[in-house]
């Protein structure tokens, strides 16, 4: 499955996506389908395993020198706190490069990349956990499930760089009761579970 954030820091901020998977095989997904109109800026603990984070800039972005650094703060906290071990470090220096000069190649494991030019790849440093800025961004995420690849595929097709962006927007209440479903469905069958192992256990005293 595929996250989407929205990233406001303030009421007067102008919002700006911000996208990962959930594990190394969205990831790699999300390299294979992404395209070049999508804007994408991807973010990465430096020296250690993390969360693949994408920050899709506005069309009149060329850089991540044109977004407001809070925005950035956003990106950095979310991708030190999808870091084991990044996340326990008082800071943690993160990754940054566009979506078009990652690398991935046949060889490579599953969440691995390569760069094609270390010239396009910065470093930025991210401070101590801040609850405040993820609490902020966890209110606002929707969650992609079902068909995650071929909703890829389909938005490659386009080449429309306001695909997702339009997408959560369409379905963001849908994809929200999918979830609260989901997550309902799973409490109810660990209930269950529970409540049968509980019929297997024999209370009565033993003889002696």
């Amino acid at each position: 499955m595929v996250y989407f954030y929205e990233s406001k820091p303030t009421e007067y901020s102008t919002p700006y996506q911000i996208v990962t998977g959930k594990d190394k095989f969205e990831n790699d997904l999300l390299i294979k389908w992404s395209y070049k109109e999508l804007n994408y800026v991807w973010f990465h603990a430096d020296k250690y395993s993390s969360g693949h984070i994408y920050l899709k800039l506005h069309p009149n972005q060329k850089t991540i020198d044109d977004v407001p650094q809070e925005v950035l703060d956003d990106c950095l906290q979310l991708c030190k706190s999808e870091s084991i071990q990044g996340n326990k470090m008082p800071q943690c220096t993160i990754l940054i490069t566009p979506w078009h000069n990652l690398r991935k190649n046949r060889y490579m494991n599953p969440g691995e990349v390569s760069f094609k030019s270390l010239r396009q790849c910065r470093k930025m440093e991210c401070g101590t956990r801040d609850n405040k800025i993820l609490n902020r961004l966890a209110k606002t995420r929707v969650e992609l499930f079902n068909n995650v690849e071929s909703t890829l595929n389909e938005a490659k097709k386009t080449k429309n760089g306001d695909f997702f962006v339009n997408h959560i927007e369409s379905n963001r209440s849908n994809l929200i009761e999918e979830e609260k479903l989901r997550k309902l469905a799973k409490k109810n069958q660990k209930k269950k579970k529970k409540q049968s192992g509980d019929e297997f256990i024999d209370d009565t005293p033993l003889e002696t």
